[in-house]
């Protein structure tokens, strides 16, 4: 593990880490996760194979944390209006959440699948 990686964690939280992670990504690195994660979650919902839940909720929040990055970026820039960064904030704490979720989902919902069926 990154010695940079390892401070975080351990004064920190993963969110900090997932922070720093994208404010330290280039700009094509952030629009690739974001893109490919968006395309690969739908097109797994689409074929829907085993696990399909977990798989396409994770590729779902690799795609909310480029969309994060870049609405991170985007709403620091000093450059821009006021009442555009309020929108870019409110969007990005959106995604966020939702990426929050989608793993939360996808851990879950990866769990529930590998356990299999329980008859008692």
């Amino acid at each position: 593990m990154k010695d940079a990686n390892r401070d975080v964690l351990d004064r920190g939280s993963l969110a900090e880490l997932l922070t720093q992670r994208a404010r330290q990504a280039s700009d094509l690195r952030l629009v690739i996760d974001a893109a490919a994660g968006f395309v690969v979650a739908v097109l797994i919902a689409i074929l829907r194979p085993p696990l399909w839940v977990p798989l396409a909720a994770l590729a779902f929040a690799l795609g909310a944390f480029g969309a994060w990055g870049i609405l991170d970026r985007e709403s620091s820039d000093p450059a821009s209006v006021t009442g555009r960064r309020r929108v870019m904030v409110a969007t990005r704490a959106i995604v966020g959440a939702l990426g929050a979720l989608a793993a939360l989902v996808g851990g879950v919902s990866l769990f529930f699948g590998l356990l299999g069926t329980w008859i008692s």
